[in-house]
């Protein structure tokens, strides 16, 4: 099978949109989110959103699929981040 423009564009959109699923990784993985800006994870949020409504809107399978991941990754950072963003590793410490 051969791919095309179309297909590669839909691979590399899709792969993409997995980024801000490495920052939720390493919120866990450290128990804190004292570095996160949550800012630009918000503004992500709307633009993803706006994109994801034009997307629908022209019928653009790349734009709504990258787009609808983006929306869900970036909502995982938004939500990790409340979980987190009191965690010091010196509050950590005291737990143990």
């Amino acid at each position: 099978m051969e791919l095309g423009p179309f297909e590669i564009m839909l691979i590399a959109s899709t792969l993409l949109e997995f980024n801000p699923l490495l920052q939720s990784i390493k919120i866990i993985r450290l128990k804190q989110a004292r570095d996160v800006s949550l800012w630009t994870y918000v503004i992500i949020l709307i633009i993803g959103t706006m994109w994801l409504f034009y997307g629908i809107k022209i019928g653009s399978l790349p734009l709504i699929m990258g787009n609808a991941i983006k929306l869900f990754a970036s909502l995982s950072v938004v939500v990790i981040y409340f979980l987190y963003k009191n965690t010091t590793k010196k509050s950590l410490r005291a737990r143990t």
